[in-house]
């Protein structure tokens, strides 16, 4: 067998069947498949640092260096029982029975940074619960006074709602939420700060939990990836025609190490880099129609790049002459070589020169003397 980057490469010889690239699309896929799976559950050897509770969602501020970690979005479940049902406050005019606001079991980290206290201060939890009952209430008393005035304007005999009453009861509800609010907004001048800091303390927590699975998943990939490589280099180094099992294998470990690689980095410093480009970005209409212009150029010189390349390596003067060589055509020009001896008779390129080993005709395309090897 020729190997690829010799002179004596034709592109139009298989060294495997369709058969074979098929079985080692689905071997790529699958190894892939189960590597990355591995991997997720490497996850779970090192112990996670505590979600936080189901409370803290509505103060917690996340930035580029959350973005797509485990926690974000994830917190510990609240319990309340019974159920909280805010969506169907009334039957039959009277207020439905809802049950105790949901509770926060608060986890380590927010205890040692003092957030129940602030809850307990504020009643916090069942000062949200309250809002949003007020404000439903409010709504409905506002359909209702609506009604109201349709009826008047209607002069309708029986009325459904006292217009005064409603009056009364919505300035109620008003000032009900007014207090609330104001109270809520007290509570997230005190707590937002208390969270931030926290999250500092968190995301560092994280940080140490993350690298302690990167080394796990180093210790996995590194020496797969360097054997696959190692044998990779050997059977290319003999020619051998299970070179194309090591060349998906070496796929498979690539794809593994950039995750573990990429997955690190993120974490360490590109998210941070990011963002803080992003910021000056965003701010600056002509640069940010720059960054995507360049975005676009970017993935030109990516993929024509790729392409090109391939297009250099497949076209390489040399290949080329041999696959001409190969159909008794001239390397330079294609015409038929049946009537050529040392030239070709249509551009007149030499074609053959005598071997200073031999003497004996050689080819001038080709690296080797066909007579007596001499390189």
């Amino acid at each position: 067998m020729t190997d690829p980057k010799t002179q004596g490469y034709a592109e139009s010889e298989q060294k495997t069947p369709i058969a074979g690239y098929i079985l080692l699309l689905a071997m790529f896929v699958a190894s892939v498949f189960f590597g990355w799976r591995a991997l997720d559950d490497l996850q779970n050897v090192p112990k996670r640092p505590e979600l936080l509770s189901q409370c803290a969602a509505e103060f917690v501020e996340y930035t580029w260096e959350d973005w797509g970690r485990e926690y974000q979005g994830n917190f510990r479940e609240a319990y309340a029982p019974p159920p909280f049902e805010p969506a169907a406050p009334y039957r039959g005019g009277k207020p439905m029975p809802v049950g105790e606001a949901p509770k926060c079991e608060f986890s380590v980290i927010e205890k040692e940074h003092g957030i129940p206290t602030i809850f307990e201060k504020y009643d916090a939890v069942n000062l949200s619960r309250d809002l949003q009952q007020t404000e439903i209430n409010l709504s409905d008393y506002q359909n209702r006074y609506q009604i109201a005035l349709t009826e008047r304007i209607a002069e309708a005999e029986r009325k459904l709602y006292d217009i005064p009453e409603i009056q009364r009861k919505l300035e109620e509800l008003r000032k009900k939420k007014v207090e609330l609010e104001t109270k809520r907004d007290a509570l997230q001048g005190e707590i937002k700060p208390v969270y931030t800091a926290l999250m500092d303390e968190y995301r560092g927590q994280w940080r140490w939990y993350e690298f302690k699975v990167f080394l796990l998943e180093i210790v996995f990939v590194v020496p797969f990836f360097l054997l696959v490589l190692w044998g990779y280099r050997k059977l290319l180094a003999r020619n051998s025609p299970y070179t194309i099992i090591a060349t998906a294998l070496v796929g498979v470990a690539s794809v593994l190490m950039l995750r573990v690689l990429i997955g690190w980095f993120w974490s360490l410093f590109l998210a941070r880099v990011l963002e803080d480009l992003w910021n000056i970005v965003k701010n600056i209409a002509l640069l940010k129609s720059i960054v995507f212009y360049g975005g676009m150029v970017l993935s030109i010189l990516i993929f024509g790049g790729a392409v090109y390349l391939l297009q250099k390596r497949i076209f390489d003067p040399r290949r080329v002459a041999m696959r001409r060589l190969r159909q008794k055509q001239c390397p330079n020009c294609q015409t038929s070589l049946d009537l050529a001896d040392e030239f070709c008779p249509d551009c007149g390129r030499k074609l053959k020169e005598k071997c200073q080993s031999c003497g004996e005709d050689r080819w001038v395309d080709l690296p080797h003397c066909p007579n007596c090897g001499t390189e």
